[in-house]
Order: structure tokens, then C-alpha cells, then sequence
């Protein structure tokens, strides 16, 4: 992998990390308030919760895939190994 495409996959990766932490949290929050908060209100709050959670579970799936995606276009040897394997090889 070349060191530009290295470097778009590090932003890649970056932002993927930090989608997947929030979804955690919430879902954390939302379980753990459910059971914390007076009866009530628990269930309203993880209900939200879990409800702003759904579109960025979504989005991460989406994201995920087209990531993955691209990581199996640029993921090969690099071109300049490519040459030097063919080299060897004539």
C-alpha cells in the first residue's frame, strides 16, 4: 500500500473507530439509565437513546462496507513491488 493510500485509510479507520465508540456508549447509557432512573423515565430515556442510535448504527454499517470496499482496491502490493516481482521473474 502506498503511503497516500495509507494515510486516507488512517483517516478511514479514524472515523470508523469513533462512530463505533459512540454507538457503545449509547447503548451503554441507554441500558444502564433503564435500569438507574426512576420507572417512569428509564424506559423513555433509553427508548431515545436507542433511537438516536439506530441511524448511526446504520450509517457505520454503511461506511464499514465502503471501506472495506476500498481497502480491497488499495490493499495489493504496490505497483513498484509489482514491477520488481516481474523483473525477477523475466
Amino acid at each position: 500500500m502506498e503511503d497516500a493510500d495509507k494515510q486516507v485509510f488512517k483517516w478511514k479507520f479514524w472515523k470508523l473507530t469513533i462512530v463505533l465508540n459512540i454507538i457503545i456508549i449509547l447503548i451503554a447509557l441507554a441500558v444502564g439509565l433503564f435500569f438507574k432512573l426512576p420507572q417512569p423515565a428509564g424506559p423513555v430515556v433509553a427508548a431515545v437513546l436507542i433511537l438516536i442510535d439506530l441511524p448511526l448504527i446504520w450509517y457505520f454499517r454503511k461506511d464499514y462496507y465502503r471501506t472495506k470496499a476500498w481497502l480491497d482496491v488499495h490493499a495489493g502490493p504496490s505497483r513498484k513491488e509489482e514491477k520488481g516481482a516481474q523483473k525477477t521473474e523475466e
